[in-house]
């Protein structure tokens, strides 16, 4: 079994807390809480959608990225233009999101790319 890598770069630690633990639960995946995601390491990268415009790198990445979004503050009209199109909000319960890591996950591994 390959052991999928998931960053969740969000600064509400305890939400991501939670949200890492129900993705280690099954065991075939590493989740990293981090300040910073890393571009060079592969797997679904949860990011803070205020922090986008931070990590140019992160530009071509859309098919691995989920954006973490409050829905009273940030511009999801950005967002989209930005060309990002899985986009959560702060309030969604933590098995919304480990669903959408898993919808990434799985995009990602139909398409080529490597869920690492």
């Amino acid at each position: 079994m390959r052991v999928k890598t998931v960053q969740v770069a969000i600064p509400d630690s305890a939400y991501a807390d939670a949200i890492r633990n129900l993705l280690i639960e099954d065991g075939r995946r590493q989740v990293h809480l981090v300040e910073d995601p890393d571009p060079a390491l592969a797997g679904v990268i949860i990011l803070d959608a205020a922090r986008l415009s931070a990590f140019p790198a992160l530009a071509n990445e859309h098919k691995r990225l989920l954006l973490m979004a409050h829905k009273d503050r940030d511009d999801l009209s950005k967002i989209w233009d930005a060309g990002v199109r899985h986009v959560l909000f702060y309030g969604d319960s933590p098995q919304t999101v480990r669903v959408a890591v898993l919808g990434r996950e799985l995009s990602i591994s139909v398409n080529g790319v490597s869920a690492g």
